[in-house]
């Protein structure tokens, strides 16, 4: 009967032996495919998170490619419109020089070099004198009937020779070379205007000796040294000077009222001298 019952207690703890694992093994299958699902889920955001942050950077690359396309288009429209300023500027730049070659023509002493007009010292002035001589109005007479009705901006610059303003009555007006420089410029430019030369379209720059065409080693070299230049820039190619505009005068404050001073007594008149004789 013992050995019965020992039998029957094997098979019982045979049969919950067996039990017991049929019930753990599924358990453990369910743990593990609940941590390869979490995984997933995990893995599952993260592909979802850079595909969001995929789909923003197409967005900013979208963006940024329309503003390219924005910009060449801007490029473009303004390489065409510099295009056909400097066609303009180039059809300005020949008429000109056909008018400068036409004054060089007409004018001994006046020479165009690289488009500027350049008139000796000697046609305009007389030595230690701003003053332009009869022969150089004559000279910028023919200018002024070439340029005052067209719109280019005028440049005129005064030149001197490294021979320093020195006599008495010379430094009394100028100065020194800059000074001279400075009003020999002027002059030309008060001329032009007097011919019909905007004053707006022009301006002027002293150089004193600072800028030789030659170096200063002999009298002719010096002579072409002293120069006035004048420059003409096509109006397409600069922006017009336009005058200072007048600004309002503040209103000026009132006066404070005061009453009328009492007015004095007549002084008694000084007695008469007696006669003489």
């Amino acid at each position: 009967m013992k050995g019965v019952l020992s039998k029957a207690g094997l098979v019982a703890l045979v049969a919950l032996a067996m039990a017991s694992q049929g019930c753990l093994v599924p358990w453990a299958k369910y743990i593990s495919l609940k941590r390869k699902y979490d995984e997933a889920v995990r893995e599952l955001a993260a592909k979802d998170s850079q595909l969001a942050d995929a789909n923003t950077r197409i967005d900013q690359l979208r963006d940024q490619l329309k503003a390219k396309d924005q910009l060449i288009a801007l490029y473009s429209d303004k390489g065409k419109d510099a295009d056909e300023r400097v066609k303009l500027a180039r059809e300005e730049l020949d008429r000109i020089m056909q008018r400068l070659k036409e004054i060089q023509d007409r004018n001994p002493g006046v020479t165009v070099v690289d488009g500027t007009l350049i008139i000796e010292d000697q046609l305009l002035f007389a030595l230690g004198s701003a003053e332009v001589s009869a022969a150089g109005k004559k000279v910028l007479a023919d200018v002024a009937s070439k340029f005052k009705a067209t719109g280019e901006t005028i440049q005129i610059d005064g030149h001197t020779d490294d021979t320093r303003v020195a006599r008495p009555d010379t430094v009394a007006k100028f100065g020194d070379n800059w000074g001279l420089a400075a009003l020999r410029a002027r002059a030309v430019l008060h001329v032009l205007a007097k011919g019909g030369v905007a004053e707006t379209r022009m301006y002027l720059r002293a150089f004193s000796m600072f800028r030789p065409r030659l170096p200063n080693t002999s009298p002719d070299n010096k002579g072409k040294n002293r120069r006035v230049e004048v420059m003409f820039f096509p109006e397409s190619s600069v922006q017009p000077m336009k005058p200072a505009e007048a600004k309002p005068e503040a209103p000026k404050p009132e006066a404070p009222k005061t009453e009328a001073p009492t007015p004095a007594a007549p002084a008694a008149e000084p007695a008469k001298p007696a006669d003489t004789k």
